[in-house]
């Protein structure tokens, strides 16, 4: 038994439950001083079958004094985070920066934390089974919400966090990966709505990490995005290869636990939450359920909610109806940082209105783009409606907005330089937005399948190098790496940059395709405008 200040007990624990065998038990107790607390790693434990084989190596940190495992009311149930380490890491490694973001939020003892051990040196398929029994001892142990279920991961631990989310929807709601990126992903042959079906995906690049990182995650990250997932992406000037980072990990971890599962139908004690409708109940539910009451209400109450749990389009449609109020553009703030369209489009007609509460909006839009503005301008919506407040004949609002996006037009300036502050980007600010919301787009939509590729194979280049990409992600067929290479190749010889881009990306990682490094630099040379 550890003591610390302070009264609030935590247990890291193990025992014999539904027949798996594992090896400790002991328990924190008191955490008044958290950064003591939550820094010490909890020690590996080994799950075991029935036969005494181990499944999996694992360390678990759990609030004490939980219900018991099988609680059927949501108010007494709690939320879980899986955390993958990186190769060559100790399995509790990815532990600290969920539990201590958790702490900041006031959310320590509404969930559950667990590491897990690779199979071998690194993540693969081989891990996906002993997870999920790792999941199914989790349930039999506390009471989890299923429909609460996250993952977390640093490196190879990213990798398996997002692969295992997109490829498990029924079992994950929300994925937060750093550092490194995947490959494998469901092939959807029939239509497939990410938005409304799939897991939420949160990526993190920190540029003071590892050249072959940064390759590695922006690569990725055109993957999932051509694939159709809600993705939120950052880059971070200020992290390297360890992903403890308040400002990254209070926003993925805040993000992450207002998601809820969207393929598992509600419990009976969430529907008697929803027919009671109190904003706490509401909150707890969460998801395109709760939206569709605070829809209905729109009462101050309800509003609050869509703060707190990620409520949908059509709620936040609603609330941006109303009339402006501080409490509604404090939501529709919170939700443009997790790149809800509804929600920026409503503060970006609130900012360009001419109603009371005008400033407020626009710090609400500086906020939300607090992380894109130093890294991936993601919402090109959002900047173009800054860049075109600078010219508002308010003061004060050109004030606001040339401040948020000194950085981007004028990185090193500095007042001992002995030259003037540049006011626009080279080239100006139009230039600028077109060049960033073509980035923004990617490839944009993909197309279906049998169009793209009877255009394909009339000689459209582009259409070539979609088709390329609907290989790679497996949107209307199974995914096809040879197929992608195939198709991309042919885009890349008839000058598609992109399709070269990826082409490179597939020659340097894909399963089956990588161990081709002149290849994967000829064709990156050529995206980035060489010959």
């Amino acid at each position: 038994m550890v003591q610390f200040g302070g009264g609030r007990k935590f247990d890291i624990v193990g025992g014999m439950k539904n027949g798996m065998q594992v090896m400790v038990r002991w328990a924190l107790v008191g955490m008044g001083s958290w950064v003591a607390g939550w820094g010490l790693t909890p020690p590996e434990q080994e799950l075991k079958d029935g036969a005494g084989r181990t499944v999996i190596r694992y360390a678990v940190a759990a609030p004490a004094g939980l219900a018991p495992a099988g609680t059927g009311d949501p108010r007494r149930q709690v939320g879980l985070f899986l955390c993958f380490p990186e190769h060559d890491r100790p399995t509790g490694d990815e532990m600290l920066p969920v539990r201590a973001a958790l702490e900041r939020l006031g959310l320590a003892e509404q969930f559950v934390v667990v590491g897990a051990h690779p199979q071998e040196r690194k993540f693969g398929v081989a891990d996906h089974e002993p997870v999920k029994r790792l999941l199914e001892w989790a349930k039999k142990t506390y009471p989890i919400n299923p429909r609460r279920v996250y993952l977390y991961g640093k490196g190879e631990g990213g990798k398996i966090a997002g692969q295992m989310a997109m490829l498990f929807p029924d079992l994950y709601a929300a994925s937060i990966s750093y550092s490194w990126t995947w490959w494998l992903m469901p092939s959807h042959v029939q239509p497939f709505d990410a938005e409304r079906e799939g897991p939420g995906i949160y990526m993190v690049l920190g540029l003071r990490d590892l050249a072959h990182h940064l390759t590695n995650v922006r690569d990725g990250y055109s993957r999932v995005q051509a694939k159709g997932y809600p993705v939120i992406y950052r880059e971070v000037p200020d992290l390297g290869e360890r992903t403890y980072h308040p400002v990254t990990n209070d926003d993925a971890v805040g993000w992450a636990v207002a998601q809820r599962n969207k393929r598992l139908p509600l419990s009976a004690g969430e529907r008697a939450l929803l027919e009671k409708g109190t904003g706490a109940g509401l909150a707890l539910v969460g998801g395109a359920a709760a939206g569709a009451v605070v829809k209905r209400r729109l009462t101050p109450e309800a509003v609050r909610v869509c703060g707190q749990t990620n409520c949908g389009e059509e709620a936040l449609a609603a609330i941006g109806s109303l009339p402006a109020t501080p409490e509604t553009v404090r939501v529709l703030a919170v939700n443009a940082n997790w790149r809800s369209q509804a929600a920026q489009g409503a503060l970006i007609r609130m900012a360009r209105g001419a109603g009371p509460y005008r400033e407020l909006a626009v710090d609400g839009l500086i906020t939300a783009m607090r992380l894109q503005i130093p890294g991936v301008q993601q919402d090109a919506a959002v900047f173009a409606a800054l860049v075109g407040l600078l010219q508002d004949p308010d003061e004060e609002l050109r004030t606001m907005v040339n401040n948020a996006l000194a950085t981007m037009r004028d990185r090193d300036f500095r007042g001992d330089l002995g030259r003037k502050q540049n006011r626009e980007p080279a080239g100006g600010w139009e230039r600028w937005l077109a060049e960033m919301t073509a980035k923004a787009a990617g490839y944009g939509p993909l197309g279906s399948f049998a169009e793209t590729r009877a255009a394909a194979e009339g000689g459209d280049v582009g259409a070539a190098a979609r088709l390329g990409m609907l290989y790679v992600v497996g949107n209307g067929t199974e995914q096809n790496f040879g197929e992608a290479e195939r198709w991309l190749k042919k885009a890349a010889e008839g000058g598609h940059r992109m399709a070269a881009r990826n082409l490179s990306m597939l020659y340097t990682g894909a399963p089956g395709m990588g161990g081709k490094p002149e290849l994967a630099k000829r064709w990156r040379a050529f995206a980035d405008g060489g010959e």
